[in-house]
């Protein structure tokens, strides 16, 4: 694990990084018309309530609007490559395994912008 991957992970010990986080994920996703709860941007969440907040949207995402699938991604700044693999995945957790990815993206931008100003 990388010294920055290492560092992001220690800052969602902070509400203040989870909820940024929550704010950015949320950002990204209204953009393509998907909203969270309202609670969602102002309440930092629990690492696990978090997970499944992201994991029902992209399901939802999956199930509702997938043409809307990969410009989220695009939008977000996960590669092709790696939603391909993880979309076209025969395990039964791959949703839940990118759910992880996809948060810890989203949590990579807010460290970014936090410590590179």
């Amino acid at each position: 694990m990388t010294n920055n991957n290492l560092q992001i992970e220690h800052a969602f010990d902070s509400a203040d990084f989870v909820l940024k986080t929550q704010q950015q994920i949320a950002k990204d996703f209204r953009q393509h018309g998907f909203h969270f709860e309202i609670d969602f941007e102002i309440v930092a969440f629990e690492i696990d309530e978090l997970k499944k907040a992201v994991h029902n949207k992209l399901a939802e995402i999956i199930e509702k609007a997938p043409s809307k699938w990969l410009p989220l991604m695009y939008s977000i700044d996960i590669s092709e490559q790696k939603y391909v693999q993880f979309f076209s995945a025969t395990t039964p957790d791959w949703l839940t395994e990118f759910t992880d990815i996809l948060i810890k993206r989203e949590a990579q931008k807010v460290f970014f912008r936090q410590n590179l100003k």
